[in-house]
């Protein structure tokens, strides 16, 4: 039987394969499954009068397996596809869900459970996670002693709260009386080599438990998306059509817009989703480590005999940021020293303090003695990897063309000029011409409404209006009727209003129906976006009584916080509620995907 099946009517699909009986037991959409389920397995099982039988034995005979995903930036719900995919191949009728679309009490009667979650910030669940992590950590939270489950974390070791989400969910299934069958992985930036031996492991090993037979085929199979098409493995070469500077001179910051070509890479974006970046380190920071080894630079790097080490440095690893490995390194090498004594105390905060502002060059010169050679050095650098930027464009306002709006990363520091990686590589080293290794995210999470008659309310001060310059522009393409409202600010006014031509054009044409600012650095006292929410907290309810969508984006550590802070006092009193109330009112926002965050 082939099972290259296009979409047909049962009539369609019988007259493509006349030895169908015309009285099949399985609807249109099992008929495409059964197909799928038979190609993974490689079988050549044709399905005749006299087989029809032995296909629903098959079916009948397939166990479903439940894989939920937390993530922030879609790796997550990309491993968790791929997990689906492989169990097809041993017969398990996978389910993927997003952990916003999970009930806990069924998910409590699931017998094969496996959990991709990543971390967000220092160690708290992902957005999409947070009310069913809720409903998880409850005192009435479900038993699960039917079901046997393991976890992959995802995460980056930079953090502290490296991978916690994912430990916080292996040890809550367990004390809900769930049973691990495979332990849990924690990966690291690079995690496709340890999710894939997580899942050749945990696969087979939980398609041998719980019941033998669950009955027939499941009445809705998702059907298999496509996998990207451009990656970190494999990204896309953007050509850079356009940079400028969008801060006025005399700024105390710089932040920068640049327009790159799609070309013909046939790719395609939302509102909302994520162009990643993958740098090239600063040849003045590559110059400079070159020169703490005393190396010239054409060398060839070890264990890579086709690459020198200007090579890697440049290309490959991560230069400025010293990874807890390394640093660990030279507190052991240089035992007397400061590093070393706040890595032997154990005191996180501290140790945060004296590394605030230092690159790797400057843990080496801080410590001229440190014996360490090249090749003890290198295997305790990361990778360099994408740095992931929200898109400030609308592909219906800007055919074929994707911007972003980035604040460049500079500061003086131990008496050397530091550089951020990718946001001075685009703004310093690529020139417009040149083409920018780079590949598309989906965030699916934050995105406009589908129904465009809904009010939006938009809170993204300094770079955080990037995709918020996208909604409007989607906004407007799509002719939505619903009312739109940003709530901006920076610094001052006169230096850091970025976009000021653009948001008045879209002011006097209706499209933006309410521009809020906050320049906190024109007055005497300090006044920020969510001072703003707060003086118009009244309408502000009022929008979300009548079924407003609520968007943060910009700095995750202060700004959201204090946002989300405000934004719970202004529903406690506009409503008249209880702080617990309020609390709910806002979490049934989160539920119903009105009140998201892309933050950083």
């Amino acid at each position: 039987m082939s099972t290259n099946l296009t979409k047909k009517s049962n009539s369609e699909l019988t007259n493509t394969l006349p030895h169908i009986p015309q009285n099949l037991p399985f609807n249109e959409e099992q008929i495409h499954w059964v197909g799928g389920f038979l190609a993974g397995l490689h079988s050549r099982l044709a399905i005749t009068q006299e087989n029809v039988q032995s296909v629903k034995a098959k079916a009948t005979a397939l166990k479903p397996l439940t894989i939920i995903y937390g993530t922030q930036t879609g790796n997550a719900e990309q491993v968790s596809e791929q997990i689906a995919e492989q169990a097809a191949t041993i017969g398990l009728s996978a389910k993927v869900q997003d952990m916003d679309d999970v009930d806990i009490q069924q998910l409590a009667k699931e017998e094969r459970l496996l959990v991709v979650t990543s971390t967000y910030g220092e160690g708290e669940m992902p957005d999409n996670a947070l009310a069913l992590w809720e409903a998880m950590e409850a005192d009435d939270a479900p038993e699960f002693t039917s079901t046997f489950f393991s976890v992959l974390a995802l995460g980056d070791t930079n953090y502290d709260g490296f991978c916690v989400a994912g430990k916080l969910w292996d040890a809550r299934l367990e004390a809900l009386g769930a049973t691990r069958i495979g332990e849990r992985v924690d990966c690291d930036v690079e995690y496709e080599s340890a999710a894939q031996e997580w899942m050749d492991k945990v696969i087979p090993t939980i398609a041998e438990k719980g019941s033998e037979s669950q009955g027939a085929l499941p009445e809705n199979t998702p059907k298999k998306k496509d996998k990207p098409k451009f990656t970190r493995k494999n990204p896309m070469l953007s050509k850079l059509l356009k940079k400028k500077v969008l801060t006025a001179k005399g700024s105390s910051k710089e932040v920068c817009h640049f327009e790159l070509s799609l070309g013909d890479s046939g790719e395609s974006y939302k509102a909302g989703d994520t162009l990643n970046i993958i740098p090239r380190n600063s040849p003045e920071l590559v110059a400079e480590l070159l020169n703490q080894f005393r190396l010239e630079g054409d060398e060839d790097a070890p264990s890579q005999p086709n690459k020198t080490v200007h090579d890697v440095f440049t290309e490959d690893l991560e230069i400025r940021v010293p990874s807890k490995e390394l640093i660990a390194e030279i507190a052991a090498k240089c035992p007397e020293s400061e590093l070393a004594k706040l890595v032997t105390a154990k005191d996180s905060s501290a140790l945060d303090d004296y590394l605030w502002g230092k690159d790797i060059v400057d843990l080496c010169q801080l410590h001229p003695g440190l014996d360490l050679s090249l090749e003890q050095f290198l295997p305790l650098l990361k990778p360099l990897v994408a740095r992931a930027y929200s898109i400030s464009s609308s592909m219906l306002a800007h055919d074929n063309e994707v911007h972003l709006t980035i604040g460049s990363v500079r500061y003086n520091s131990n008496d050397r000029e530091h550089n951020g990686v990718c946001s001075t590589y685009l703004a310093d080293v690529a020139n417009e011409g040149d083409e920018v290794a780079c590949y598309l995210s989906p965030n699916k999470h934050f995105a406009i409404p589908s129904d465009n008659n809904k009010p939006i309310i938009m809170v993204g001060p300094g770079t955080g209006i990037a995709p918020f310059r996208a909604f409007l522009e989607e906004r407007q393409a799509f002719n939505a009727q619903g009312e739109n409202w940003l709530f901006f600010g920076d610094r001052n006014s006169e230096t850091d209003f970025i976009y000021q031509q653009e948001l008045s054009a879209m002011q006097e044409s209706g499209l933006l129906n309410r521009l809020d600012l906050a320049f906190s650095r024109d007055t005497d006292q300090k006044v920020y976006v969510q001072d703003r929410m707060y003086e118009h907290g009244a309408d502000l309810y009022a929008w979300l009584e009548r079924g407003a969508y609520f968007y943060i984006c910009g700095d995750a550590f202060r700004m959201a916080k204090d946002v989300d802070k405000t934004l719970h006092k202004i529903v406690a009193e506009q409503g008249n509620l209880s702080e617990q109330d309020a609390t709910a009112y806002v979490n049934a926002l989160k539920k119903q995907k009105r009140y998201v965050r892309d933050v950083y």
